[in-house]
């Protein structure tokens, strides 16, 4: 029969921090019995509904908390994801943390974040130190370079559970689908009767390192383009903005006036993303164009953007479900750690604003 308890004892109980042992021995209940209760396996164990009740009444009034250290020990994982982004672009979309929280809560884990020059990531040493330090199960890798085959060799001979977002490789990576991006935005415009369709992008530096959906995105404009039989016209803009002895000339903007001042000027833009986007509304405001109905805009972005007081019809490369699906896919790596698994490619999709309408309407 269960040891009755008291209100004396149950108070001297709540001075010190109540464990498994204590609780079963305050209730006169077997450490099993209380240990299945705590971790969700009562109706395996078929315990009765009202034991049940008074074990999660009693843990809850004396503020019992499992011990991480111990549960990982015994199930021999933390519980825990390490987020590991580049100091390189520190672009980190909202959407990309809401679907990568969001699906590690889900998961009953939690995510740990770090940030690190490249030079740190490519440190053949700094993924399993990592690891370690930070108790964590698996890697999120986020970082738009990719990665020599001799780190991936690395990565995987050390078998390490990791799993890149936003980058294009052959294996064990989640990114959006960029190509079918390009080719969305520009079947809408001709669709909508546009012919003199321009994409606009940023000129490359010499010592970048392009990021793949600068060449997805075009190429599937072209693509689309092709299949329509018109000619491809891309148009780039100067990667930076100042130009010596002209105060408040942006040279981006400056580039866009130029082809929004052509005899053949384009009716629509695909912009790259929001630098282009921004560049062309400022030109085309400056030039007495309106938006839409003189000029057809369509933008690469996680969400609209409406700064300009005007909702840009925009491609969404669906940041929340790369995050779902990255933490999807680690854990399988950490399940099995040995599988390389094929990419996972996110459908992109439209988000209609209202930069797009028919030419000459």
């Amino acid at each position: 029969m269960a040891r009755m308890q008291t209100t004396d004892s149950v108070t001297a109980l709540e001075t010190r921090r109540p464990t498994i042992a204590t609780i079963a021995e305050q209730m006169g209940l077997s450490k099993a019995t209380v240990t299945h209760v705590l971790n969700g396996r009562a109706e395996q164990q078929r315990i009765r509904p009202e034991t049940q009740q008074r074990v999660l009444e009693v843990a809850r009034k004396l503020g019992y908390r499992a011990n991480a250290s111990a549960r990982a020990i015994r199930a021999g994982r933390f519980g825990n994801i390490a987020f590991v982004q580049s100091l390189l672009g520190q672009y980190l979309p909202r959407e990309l943390m809401l679907g990568l929280t969001r699906a590690i809560v889900d998961k009953d884990m939690h995510l740990v974040l770090t940030q690190v020059p490249d030079r740190v990531i490519d440190d053949e040493a700094y993924l399993p130190h990592t690891m370690r330090e930070l108790s964590a199960d698996g890697v999120l890798i986020y970082r738009h370079v990719g990665f020599s085959s001799t780190f991936l060799e690395q990565i995987h001979g050390s078998r390490i559970p990791a799993v890149f977002l936003n980058i294009k490789q052959e294996s064990d990576c989640v990114h959006p689908d960029d190509l079918q991006g390009g080719r969305l935005a520009t079947e809408y415009l001709l669709g909508l009767g546009h012919e003199r369709i321009v994409y606009v992008a940023s000129e490359q530096l010499p010592d970048e390192h392009p990021h793949y959906s600068e060449h997805d995105r075009q190429e599937g404009y072209r693509q689309a383009m092709a299949s329509a039989g018109k000619t491809p016209r891309v148009h780039l803009l100067p990667r930076h903005w100042e130009n010596s002895g002209q105060a408040g000339v942006d040279q981006r903007i400056e580039a866009v006036r130029a082809l929004l001042s052509r005899p053949d000027r384009p009716t629509a833009i695909v912009a790259y993303e929001l630098t282009e986007g921004m560049a062309t509304i400022h030109a085309a405001s400056q030039l007495g164009l309106r938006i839409p109905q003189d000029l057809s805009l369509i933008q690469f972005h996680n969400r609209i953007d409406d700064r300009y007081f005007m909702p840009i019809q925009t491609v969404s490369n669906m940041m929340e479900e790369v995050g779902a699906q990255a933490v999807g896919m680690l854990l399988e790596k950490i399940t099995n750690p040995q599988v390389e698994l094929p990419p996972c490619i996110i459908p992109v999709v439209m988000l209609d604003g209202a930069t797009c309408m028919p030419p000459g309407t």
